[in-house]
């Protein structure tokens, strides 16, 4: 069986040397990269404000999700990252925001920084569909 990288034109192109998402096992898992608080053009989204950053990271793997035909319902998994813990609450509500009443198996870990300095958050996510 061999992998498919994967990407969306909804997320940001990424120069570094990943996939944004893999499609393994035949198509049947998707497993998504860990996704930050840009915007389709690049940009940050929400500066400071870890809930709207928790959002956007959440967009883009809903944008991945639907590339490869799956959606949040098939997601069985979600890793968040955070710079500091006390934004636990905020992330917990734009989670339970977009995921609603599904409840994939999680961890939530606090990390000293990610990949830009004003990153608060990244999300990653396995599906299988």
């Amino acid at each position: 069986m061999s992998n498919k990288p994967l990407t969306s034109t909804e997320i940001a192109q990424t120069s570094g040397p990943y996939s944004p998402a893999v499609l393994a096992q035949g198509g049947r898992t998707l497993w998504i990269s860990g996704q930050i608080a840009q915007g389709p053009d690049g940009q940050l989204t929400g500066a400071g404000d870890a809930e709207e950053q928790a959002r956007q990271c959440l967009r883009n793997v809903d944008a991945l999700l639907r590339a490869a035909g799956a959606s949040k319902e098939d997601v069985v998994r979600v890793t968040i990252y955070l710079t500091d813990m006390a934004d636990r609450a905020a992330v917990a509500r734009a989670r339970t925001e977009y995921f609603g009443d599904h409840k994939p198996a999680a961890t939530l870990v606090e990390v000293t920084a990610l990949v830009v300095p004003e990153l608060k958050v990244e999300i990653e996510a396995t599906a299988v569909f």
